[in-house]
């Protein structure tokens, strides 16, 4: 009898050391393909924008379209304060947030050059040759430009929004 219990007791152990080996890879094996199939189910319920939400942002930012005032190749000469020097440009572009803001540009292109006399007639020779000074140009250019086509405060965005010039030279006249 005691030669059965012994044999019992051994295939026992047998029985439990395989159960347990099967518990240890078993759990893990088990945890990893739950915390898996979550990662995946999270980062699957992001979803890429709609085609309608993309639409909705590109009318939100501004569109930029150019527009010529003068076409390059075509210089315009501008007096400069006291009436001894002129600057030559070569052309002028304007870079707009929107088609109505472009065909205002054209439609009164006469008061933009008139504007443009305007601003290049308090100018002196320096202003025109430093980087600050080119800076302050564009920025007149740019607010003169806004105001007389009517795209200022709340529609600025749509107005001008950058100012590309092209200085040729600047001359004494005698």
């Amino acid at each position: 009898m005691p030669e059965e219990m012994e044999q019992q007791e051994q295939g026992g152990k047998k029985k439990g050391g395989l159960f347990n080996i099967i518990k240890l890879v078993a759990i893990p094996l088990v945890i990893s393909l739950v915390v898996s199939l979550a990662v995946f189910f999270v980062l699957g319920s992001n979803k890429q924008p709609s085609q309608e939400e993309q639409q909705q942002a590109e009318q939100a930012a501004p569109t930029q379209i150019k527009a010529v005032v003068i076409t390059a190749g075509k210089y315009q000469t501008f007096m400069l304060k006291g009436g001894r020097d002129v600057v030559v440009v070569d052309s002028l572009t304007l870079l707009v947030g929107s088609e109505p803001c472009r065909a205002a540009v054209g439609e009164k292109n006469d008061e933009i050059m008139d504007a443009l006399s305007t601003i290049f007639l308090s100018k002196e020779r320096f202003d025109l040759v430093t980087p600050a000074g080119l800076d302050l140009l564009k920025k007149q250019i740019r607010e003169a430009v806004n105001q007389i086509t009517g795209f200022t405060g709340e529609k600025e965005k749509l107005g001008v929004l950058n100012v590309y010039i092209y200085i040729k030279a600047i001359s004494t006249v005698q």
